[in-house]
């Protein structure tokens, strides 16, 4: 082994130029096969001691992930910029990515088989919402990573993390810059907050704004049935805002999709946005910004997250000994045209 080994010396020996060396071990973008010759070579040349840094990074690409839903993932769009994010990081990996639906019918041994089959070294669950489901996911004693994850009473044990758009603090923060700047003292959640950890987050969020700011919290100002109502409906949610004495001044919606649907509930009962009801909703989907008004929400960089599920899982897979991580990306409040320009943080109209 050579001492004093330059990149020079690695280019020459592997016949590239020695720029592409440069970004290979500074970590910047090569095609992952070259990328692959460079850190090998750095390991076996004894590049600077790179055979310790560079060697838990080079066991990171071939691997196979499996992406397990309980969905077709590319027939939503909140999902679809989530899969582009997870399809980048795995290019710079040259990672193999494939995908198994864990429907109502699945059995635990055909997931298992497949896992086998294809060699799987470890799991992304997306829209993964069945507690019952999940307890028999972890029983695997494969590495996961979960994007979100529902409410349950007992706590997970074995080898996984979870990333989660930032929810609580995101909601919590546009709450009391309503009240403070509006005098708005009647909030109220849209959605089932026990569907999942982040539609928790996001109901505690608003429910502390009100505590902080000296406010008691109104359930009737709420409308919280199950996930098998259907939200999307906004005849079903006029007919149950009608049933009301009372409206809030603002309503804090489950999602974007809850949101649209709660917008045209109250065209239906001849309430004006934002004039009589604000209202919010949460991810920034598509859809948020062509409907009429448009939508004002929370942005999350769907894209990071999708980065950061690969990323986090592929820490977990070289080295499974490490604790469970909660982890998460911070969501960003973007003013349209449901709130009033004195309830949002930047003043615009």
């Amino acid at each position: 082994m050579k001492s004093g080994v330059t990149i020079q010396d690695i280019a020459d020996t592997l016949q590239l130029s020695r720029n592409t060396v440069s970004k290979a071990l500074n970590g910047k973008y090569v095609p992952p096969k070259t990328r692959n010759a460079v850190l090998n070579a750095a390991i076996e040349m004894g590049y600077k001691g790179y055979g310790m840094v560079a060697s838990a990074d080079v066991s990171a690409d071939g691997k196979k992930i499996l992406l397990l839903s309980s969905r077709l993932l590319l027939n939503i769009n909140y999902y679809v910029h989530v899969m582009r994010g997870i399809e980048a990081a795995a290019a710079e990996h040259d990672i193999e990515l494939t995908q198994f639906t864990f429907a109502p019918s699945s059995s635990l041994d055909k997931l298992r088989a497949y896992l086998y089959h294809y060699h799987i070294d470890g799991i992304i669950c997306i829209e993964l919402f069945d507690a019952e489901k999940i307890n028999e996911i972890m029983e695997l004693d494969c590495p996961i990573v979960f994007l979100d994850l529902p409410l349950t009473d007992n706590d997970l044990s074995g080898n996984y993390d979870i990333i989660l758009p930032e929810n609580f603090d995101a909601v919590k923060n546009f709450c009391l810059q309503t009240i403070k700047k509006t005098g708005m003292k009647r909030f109220g959640f849209v959605g089932d907050y026990m569907h999942c950890r982040s539609f928790y987050e996001r109901f505690l969020g608003m429910r502390e704004a009100l505590f902080l700011s000296g406010v008691d919290y109104e359930p009737g100002y709420s409308i919280l049935e199950k996930d098998t109502f259907p939200y999307a409906d906004p005849h079903e949610l006029a007919a149950l805002l009608s049933e009301k004495k009372e409206l809030p001044d603002c309503f804090i919606a489950a999602n974007d999709t809850i949101a649209i649907s709660l917008a045209e509930a109250l065209k239906i009962l001849k309430k004006r946005i934002p004039e009589e009801i604000m209202l919010t909703g949460f991810d920034n989907v598509n859809e948020s910004k062509t409907h009429n008004p448009p939508l004002s929400t929370f942005n999350v960089d769907k894209s990071g997250l999708g980065k950061k599920l690969l990323t986090i899982l592929l820490e977990r897979i070289s080295d499974k000994s490490q604790r469970n991580r909660v982890i998460y990306i911070k969501s960003k409040f973007i003013p349209r045209m449901t709130t009033l320009s004195t309830a949002r943080p930047d003043g615009r109209p």
